[in-house]
């Protein structure tokens, strides 16, 4: 046993497990989700709070499966030793028992990413709205590379960490993302929303990434980015875009419209984004939701003076009793497969969208509420081809002569 001489780790938590010493990867078991791993991430989480007995307990073993708890543990602790030892690291107990509160060992400096992050945010918090504090959330969002051990993601304490650390990190994106605005320091402001977004993808972070490219007026960008967001909550969450991006949206056609551009560009663009959106030649114009809105507002304002009627249909997707379909699975597969049929039924001059995980929105040109009763029947028909003689549809119809200027009014 080593004695006096102090050494340091550096552990990596963020993306997963990975042990350094003096500048070389150390392996300490192959299974990282072993219960004596778990006990020393626990106990070096935990930093210079420690962690009782009890706690290290709880947290490991389900008292329901195990008669002998202490037995356990101590075979646990045993075990631990033995792996270390057969490691490559230097001959420490590495962690130590006072009165019933486990530490890292008094020789073995432990430095982890995440106690590191906790301890920038921690500082930012007391330096306030100043330059230092700025610089500690800095560091601190540099620090968070990814989720919290992965390896263990199913594991009831690393869930609670992680929520946990999640929350600190959206505290430093706020706080970051706010000053970069306030600075006009748009690139920057960008980076940091476009790291958040890539991380957490459900959390809206997109709306802070989209006004960052307004600020640097990279139109294009920021209209690609509103698109791919609108499409993935739509068409992977199920959820309709939220009022932030629907601000986002109309700031960004603002900007676009004061915008001076050559007509020539303005093809260019309107032709390449008209041959994205076109899946094939004939068929209706599959748009997001608040293109959807735009389309309605137009054919509108079109209506009276054109003479051409416009009628709005609403999709739902039920069982074949008429009740919701609560199997996420299962909904995912008939949504993608009514939107196929909606595709292959409808006319090009026709316009659709994906409304929620279980509704699609149509606006039909010049029809009439006999005719929409047989675009029913043909969706319904060639839905019934596609995902089998039980699937069934609810449909819902209203004229756009009979809805107010608001499309939110008529919800």
């Amino acid at each position: 046993m080593n004695e006096g001489l102090r050494i340091r780790l550096d552990v990596q938590m963020f993306g997963g497990l990975a042990i350094s010493y003096e500048g070389r990867n150390v392996s300490v078991g192959k299974n990282k989700g072993a219960k004596y791993i778990q006990l020393l991430e626990l106990v070096w989480l935990a930093g210079d709070n420690g962690i009782t007995k009890e706690q290290l307990i709880n947290t490991l073993y389900d008292r329901e499966e195990q008669s002998n708890l202490n037995n356990s543990f101590n075979n646990l602790i045993y075990q631990m030793h033995k792996q270390l030892k057969g490691s490559t690291l230097p001959d420490y107990e590495y962690i130590v028992n006072k009165d019933g509160i486990f530490y890292c060992d008094e020789n073995v400096e432990v430095v982890t990413d995440a106690g590191s992050f906790e301890s920038a945010v921690r500082n930012a918090r007391l330096c306030g709205d100043t330059t230092e504090g700025i610089l500690f959330y800095k560091q601190a969002v540099e620090l968070y590379k990814a989720e919290l051990l992965p390896e263990l993601a199913t594991q009831e304490w690393v869930i609670i960490k992680s929520v946990q650390l999640q929350k600190m990190y959206a505290e430093c994106v706020v706080a970051l993302g706010n000053y970069y605005e306030k600075k006009k320091d748009y690139n920057a402001m960008y980076r940091t929303y476009k790291k958040a977004s890539q991380l957490y993808p459900d959390d809206e972070w997109q709306v802070g990434e989209i006004n960052a490219l307004i600020g640097m007026e990279s139109y294009d960008e920021a209209y690609a980015v509103y698109d791919e967001t609108v499409r993935y909550y739509t068409d992977e969450l199920g959820i309709t875009p939220s009022n932030d991006l629907m601000e986002c949206y109309e700031r960004m056609s603002r900007q676009i419209t004061n915008t001076p551009g050559k007509i020539l560009k303005i093809r260019d663009d309107i032709i390449e984004r008209r041959d994205s959106a076109r899946v094939e030649d004939g068929r209706a114009y599959d748009c997001s939701y608040p293109s959807f809105i735009d389309a309605y507002h137009i054919l509108s304002r079109n209506m009276e003076r054109s003479g051409q009627s416009v009628y709005m249909m609403l999709f739902t997707l039920v069982d074949y009793e008429g009740k919701q379909i609560t199997n996420q699975n299962k909904l995912e597969a008939r949504a993608k497969l009514l939107q196929k049929a909606i595709a292959l039924t409808l006319r090009q001059g026709d316009t659709y969208c994906k409304y929620s995980a279980s509704q699609f929105l149509l606006l039909l040109l010049g029809t009439n509420k006999e005719s929409c009763k047989i675009v029913y029947r043909r969706v319904l028909n060639k839905y019934k081809v596609l995902a089998g003689p039980r699937a069934e549809l609810e449909y819902s119809v209203v004229s756009l002569a009979e809805l107010p200027q608001s499309l939110s009014e008529a919800k």
